[in-house]
């Protein structure tokens, strides 16, 4: 994988997320699971579309329109740096991301939750 969004670096962020380790306020984190299904609709269409570029025909006959016509297929798809792949990382990536942010949202629910389980049984001094 080397063009295109690796999402190994949403894995670690996803990792951190589920130990724990990062929160984010539901305030922050409002809205951007909309944003990520939205990319990823998008990011859904363009995939669709590339099966159209992979059979491109019309360069002729002669051997040079043939490999151009290859060239242009194997552009679109079948190899780690087609279009095809390049999309199908960056679909990862944002699947990851907005997990990520799930989780951290959940993580800081958790913690208010529990902290205001601590103090449900306690009376205020009079």
């Amino acid at each position: 994988m080397s063009t295109g969004q690796d999402p190994a670096g949403w894995r670690r962020v996803l990792e951190l997320a589920k130990s724990g380790e990062i929160k984010l306020d539901p305030a922050i984190g409002k809205g951007l699971d909309k944003v990520c299904d939205d990319y990823l609709e998008k990011l859904g269409t363009v995939l669709t579309q590339i099966k159209f570029l992979a059979d491109v025909s019309g360069f002729g006959p002669l051997p040079s329109g043939q490999a151009l016509q290859e060239k242009f297929k194997v552009k679109a798809s079948g190899t780690d740096a087609s279009l095809e792949a390049v999309i199908k990382q960056h679909i990862e990536a944002v699947q990851l991301a907005k997990e990520a942010v799930t989780q951290a949202i959940a993580n800081i629910t958790g913690v208010d939750q529990a902290t205001a389980d601590k103090f449900s049984g306690i009376e205020a001094p009079k």
